[in-house]
């Protein structure tokens, strides 16, 4: 497959809305001084504002230094009012309101619903939107970089895949989805359990125990999982949970539906395993994250009656957020951006690289890896490719009168454009893809040897890591409680 680069087209002249923005801001009073006192005066007001405008120019990452300065602003602004650490209160004379999740900078937004099968209904009061999250697994899912699969098995599992992406673009009511993808210590919970059950002694006993504590110390697990976030607040969504009753049943029945597709197509993409997680599931996911360290003790409840975690207590005890870096309970993370995926033609399951980083001592790097898909319809899809083709030939007239020539990148956005257009006439739907990669550790300077090693599997994979400096917090929670809330 082939990734088509980032567009360089921007608005006009490779200028994206911020620098835009920028250069209009400090125009206008230069213009307005130029009427009011003549030329001369506005020569002091243009250097006044040229720093501005520079910054309007001037781009990190592919984003205006202007935005980068703003949220650098913010940023600011909160850590002053203290806003950048989070401490969760629990009042000891008053019980745990259940169903109620509490995460930093999105109090008393989110409520764990559930659904009449069991499956855990995450409903953002702000968006009105409901997320469900399965668990999946799939022979193409690569478990470490050396797998070996043949080129038809991994046309026929892209394709599937697509096929069933394509069908999440259609369903007018489905508004996001993510796929994510952990490394973690594995566990040996259920296989020791079983084995102390036996009851066995003796010297072969003794090997089999030794065996087992060996392959403790040395397994990794890779869960997947899939999160559909559903809008029941307007338009299609919300007509169809009118039509099962309105409210909060009628929500609820519009879940069980998109349940039952979903399961359906996946298993007909070659999806082996596709099982949808409870309340105390999906809890477990992200207090893994936040508090590693429990983890341990999450597993031990394997098959018990308390197995996970209430959701209600899943959120983060406390949550400093730093510049390049943020702090919870027992771990420290830093949220990277999948800024640029590879240019040159490459095999799918090139993110295996980042699934199977390792340090340099040998140690699979803890880590999320998170691909957000926004449906877009395919009108909107194809006014949007309209208007990109109206920007790359407002670009080139205005370097032609310059007497410059379209250059190579410019070329390759104008076939992105014809390539994407192909595809949605010939029926494939598109979905706004981003990804984000939380790399965490235990202590800080662990994390500085995990960033290290995962942007060097990056590099291998051809794969740009942006840190999202100044937003880790907002970055983190997104990525460790899918919701469906979006960066």
């Amino acid at each position: 497959m082939r990734y088509s680069r980032r567009a360089s087209q921007g608005v006009v002249m490779g200028i994206d809305k911020p620098g835009i923005w920028s250069l209009g801001i400090a125009v206008a009073p230069v213009m307005a001084t130029v009427v009011t006192q003549g030329p001369f005066a506005a020569l002091s007001v243009a250097v006044l504002m040229s720093p501005l405008a520079i910054t309007g120019l001037i781009k990190r990452h592919g984003i205006a230094l202007t935005q980068w300065l703003v949220w650098a602003a913010r940023f600011r602004l909160r850590k002053m009012m203290g806003r950048t650490m989070f401490k969760r209160r629990v009042k000891r004379a008053e019980p745990i309101i259940r169903g109620e999740l509490q995460l930093p900078g999105l109090e008393d937004r989110f409520q764990i619903w559930e659904s009449p099968s069991g499956v855990a209904v995450v409903w953002d009061k702000a968006r009105q939107t409901a997320s469900i999250t399965c668990m999946v697994t799939s022979p193409g899912m690569a478990r470490h970089r050396t797998q070996v699969m043949t080129a038809h098995d991994r046309e026929r599992l892209t394709g599937a895949l697509m096929q069933v992406a394509g069908s999440w673009t259609r369903r007018r009511q489905i508004m996001r989805v993510s796929m994510q993808e952990r490394t973690r210590p594995g566990t040996i919970v259920r296989e020791q359990r079983t084995f102390d059950e036996l009851g066995a002694t003796g010297d072969l006993a003794a090997s089999y125990q030794e065996a087992l504590m060996r392959i403790a110390d040395e397994s990794v697990l890779h869960p997947q999982s899939i999160t559909l976030t559903i809008d029941a607040g307007g338009g299609a969504g919300r007509a169809a949970a009118k039509d099962l009753g309105g409210g909060k049943a009628g929500i609820l029945g519009m879940v069980e539906q998109e349940i039952a597709a979903t399961t359906e197509s996946l298993r007909v993409a070659g999806f082996t395993r596709v099982m949808w997680t409870s309340p105390r599931e999906w809890g477990a996911w992200g207090r893994g994250i936040v508090d590693p360290v429990a983890e341990g003790k999450i597993d031990i409840r394997l098959g018990t009656a308390f197995e996970g975690i209430a959701p209600e207590l899943a959120g983060p005890m406390s949550c400093i957020d730093e510049k390049d870096y943020v702090e919870t309970d027992s771990a420290f993370h830093r949220v990277y951006w999948i800024a640029e995926y590879p240019r040159l033609e490459t095999l799918p399951g090139f993110m295996g690289e980042i699934a199977s980083a390792e340090t340099s001592a040998g140690v699979p790097v803890r880590h999320t890896l998170q691909i957000v898909g926004t449906p877009v319809p395919i009108e909107q899809a194809l006014r949007g490719i309209r208007k990109q083709r109206d920007s790359w030939k407002q670009n080139a007239a205005l370097k032609a009168r310059r007497g410059n020539d379209m250059t190579i990148a410019d070329n390759a956005d104008w076939q992105n454009l014809d390539a994407r257009e192909q595809d949605l006439i010939n029926g494939q739907g598109e979905l706004a893809w981003t990804g984000f990669v939380v790399v965490s550790a235990l202590s800080h300077e662990a994390l500085l040897q995990s960033c290290t090693s995962m942007e060097l599997a990056g590099s291998t994979a051809s794969i740009e890591l942006v840190p999202l400096t100044y937003q880790q917090a907002a970055a983190l929670m997104t990525v460790a409680y899918p919701a469906g809330t979006g960066m």
